[in-house]
């Protein structure tokens, strides 16, 4: 049964006690640098581990709850992996925006002083640096897919280098491309979504305030009621006004994107639970679709959820170490 991960991700989030309060507590939190994303990563894909070992939970009652005692680490831990696997694709887009910018300006300036060679040359530069810029904005896309199979290991074993086993990651994602990519569409199209009902939002209320503070400057000026000094006091009233709004706007903008990280986290829960994770030994290991070949992949290629899941506390430990690999939580070198 193939799942349908935005529709299940989403009624697993409605269906949760105060989920819209949280959603916004979360956004505020967001705000603070480091803290706010450490945070954020320590609840969200702590939700997405409890799916991930089949265990069916409502979002956490409390933000700060750290019921399994991981909160602060599995946060921190994932802030550093989502730093390093961004690091490249950064790099490679800054490298192409100097690029296209020095060459535009040299452009430029070589046309004015009519040297059309290094005119050319400046324009080839600036072109190569928009392919660069487009080459590195469309690997920080892909990045980030590998990076939500990175974030379920290092959540799921609780250890920052099991988010950096590429190799695993990769193989994660080889085999079920599929269902990543549709994770994928799903967050881009509620990112397109919600980015234009803002715009409509802002435009519209851009629109309502001008009008509003062009009629009331009409209107004092025709009743001959006000000098200039009133009617600027009402324009910078009404510019306050547009200020407030703009504001309350960021934080509605700010409140989807954590509506939206949400709906991915809990749908790369569920995608991780194909891989049957209680059966998961050491990070090292190879997983069960590794072990059972080719004929046994394709049986655990098939979506095991079938409407619904155990209840219950998900386990607090890591997926059961190898006898010759240490006790995660044990080893403090990991963390």
């Amino acid at each position: 049964m193939q799942i349908k991960y935005f529709q299940t991700s989403w009624n697993d989030i409605k269906n949760s006690p105060g989920w819209f309060g949280k959603m916004c507590l979360l956004a505020l939190v967001g705000l603070v640098p480091i803290f706010g994303q450490i945070v954020l990563y320590g609840y969200l894909y702590g939700w997405a581990r409890e799916i991930a070992w089949g265990t069916h939970q409502p979002l956490p009652a409390r933000i700060f709850g750290n019921d399994d005692g991981k909160f602060w680490r599995r946060g921190w831990f994932l802030l550093v992996v989502s730093f390093v696997f961004q690091l490249v694709p950064a790099i490679v887009v800054s490298i192409g925006s100097s690029m296209q910018g020095a060459g535009m300006y040299a452009t430029m300036s070589t046309i004015n002083d009519g040297a059309s060679v290094l005119g050319v040359g400046s324009a080839a530069s600036a072109g190569v640096g928009s392919l660069i810029y487009l080459a590195g904005c469309l690997l920080s896309l892909f990045v980030n897919i590998l990076f939500w199979i990175a974030a379920m290991r290092t959540a799921i074993y609780d250890r920052l280098s099991a988010g950096f086993q590429i190799g695993k990651v990769w193989r994660m994602f080889r085999h079920d491309t599929t269902g990543i990519m549709r994770i994928f569409g799903m967050n881009l199209l509620l990112a397109v979504i919600l980015s234009i009902i803002i715009t409509m939002v802002v435009i519209v209320v851009t629109v309502i305030l001008v009008l509003a503070g062009v009629g009331t400057h009409a209107g004092m000026m025709g009743g001959g009621s006000g000098d200039n000094g009133t009617v600027a006091a009402v324009l910078l009233s009404m510019g306050g006004v547009f200020f407030v709004v703009i504001l309350a706007l960021v934080y509605f903008a700010m409140v989807a994107s954590v509506f939206v990280e949400a709906v991915v986290a809990r749908a790369m829960g569920y995608w991780t639970m194909q891989f049957d994770v209680p059966r998961w030994r050491g990070q090292d290991d190879p997983m069960p679709f590794e072990l059972a070949g080719a004929a046994a992949g394709a049986a655990y290629g098939a979506y095991p959820y079938q409407g619904g899941v155990q209840t219950g506390q998900v386990p607090n430990a890591a997926p059961a170490p190898a006898a010759d690999e240490p006790d995660p939580d044990g080893d403090a070198a990991e963390k």
